[in-house]
């Protein structure tokens, strides 16, 4: 009872909190989402609008909690003290949870569900949610600039006058655990906006250390659950290699000092996509291509309209048969809409475009 006693008694002083585009509304919930996402921010601000003592939270990473003590002594101490909303951080899912009117569940695992939970999943900032942290109502570019050095991760962007790349660096330590760990998702990043395969990945690693194939497709497995990584498909061939992207695309210049500012484009208009639910497929000459919404989304960063029409007629006959409707060329510059042989297709700047999505 000592444990529960002490977080009933905490005091919570969200100073940090900005909207973000995802809120609370059901009694019973799980909000999912990769660590440092903001999701203990979210909760904190959710607990403002109850009354000191009405709540119950808990939160497992914390090292002096044993889970079976919690798990023993819940139930009593929520009747006890009239409990109406119990919120469980990282929640193992290894106990059944008590009888009680609200009940906020967060964990980094997707697959971990509850019938008749509510589910949410809460990413690192989207463009539009950036553009929210900002307080010197700077232009839409240097916005732009900004988050392309900077990334999505809250604290990071909150941070910005130190050093971003130790500071990713430091994150990931955290949040990946060991080192195996870390050296897999180091060499994903590095990979970011490729074309691979699992078996490649370990033929670079087995070089310098020691690590198995199964390993190696266990660890990469835990990765996609907890949302820091995504292998996108051709579509239609799922046995081809996937293209990857983690899931913020500043951190392949936290981790390496090989750059690629296309592939890191490409990386910051597949998150946009994916943060709001998209189902994405890659094609060959197509970066991503959404078959619900008969889409095709080109990437091209600098380019001329010119140079854009010739790749677009060049690509005709794969937009005919996949059924493409609409095509969006996404740059840095450049901005129109026309139709071509029958196709509607805009090209817009990258802040133009996310905030239209």
């Amino acid at each position: 009872m000592q444990t529960l006693q002490f977080f009933y008694e905490m005091n919570f002083k969200n100073t940090l909190f900005f909207d973000r585009k995802i809120s609370i509304t059901h009694k019973k919930s799980i909000l999912y989402g990769p660590r440092k996402s903001g999701k203990s921010h979210l909760i904190i601000d959710h607990l403002s609008h109850y009354e000191k003592g009405s709540y119950l939270y808990i939160d497992f990473s914390d090292d002096r909690i044993e889970t079976h003590l919690v798990a023993e002594n819940l139930a009593t101490f929520v009747q006890k003290n009239r409990i109406k909303l119990l919120v469980i951080e990282h929640f193992d899912f290894s106990f059944e949870l008590p009888n009680v009117d609200e009940i906020l569940l967060t964990t980094i695992f997707t697959w971990k569900t509850l019938k008749g939970y509510d589910s949410l999943i809460l990413f690192p900032l989207d463009f539009e949610e950036f553009i929210s942290f900002d307080k010197k109502h700077s232009n839409i570019e240097h916005l732009f600039n900004f988050y392309t050095n900077n990334g999505t991760f809250p604290q990071i962007v909150q941070n910005s006058e130190q050093n971003s790349q130790k500071q990713m660096q430091e994150m990931l330590h955290l949040i990946l655990g060991d080192t195996t760990t870390f050296l897999i998702y180091k060499r994903l990043c590095e990979m970011q906006g490729s074309k691979i395969s699992l078996f490649q990945i370990y033929n670079h690693l087995k070089v310098f250390t020691k690590i198995s194939k199964d390993k190696l497709y266990a660890i990469t497995s835990e990765l996609i659950d907890q949302n820091l990584l995504f292998l996108v498909e051709k579509y239609n061939q799922p046995s081809n290699t996937k293209k990857v992207y983690p899931i913020d695309f500043a951190l392949k210049d936290a981790l390496t000092f090989k750059k690629d500012f296309l592939k890191r484009f490409e990386n910051m208009v597949f998150l946009e996509l994916i943060k709001r639910g998209k189902k994405v497929f890659y094609e060959e000459g197509i970066d991503f291509y959404l078959p619900d919404e008969s889409l095709a989304i080109l990437c091209v960063g600098f380019a001329t309209t010119e140079a854009i029409e010739m790749k677009l007629q060049k690509l005709l006959p794969t937009f005919w048969a996949l059924h493409v409707k609409r095509i969006e060329v996404v740059t840095l510059s450049s901005e129109s809409a026309k139709d071509i042989e029958g196709f509607s297709f805009s090209i817009a700047p990258f802040w133009e475009w996310a905030l239209q999505l």
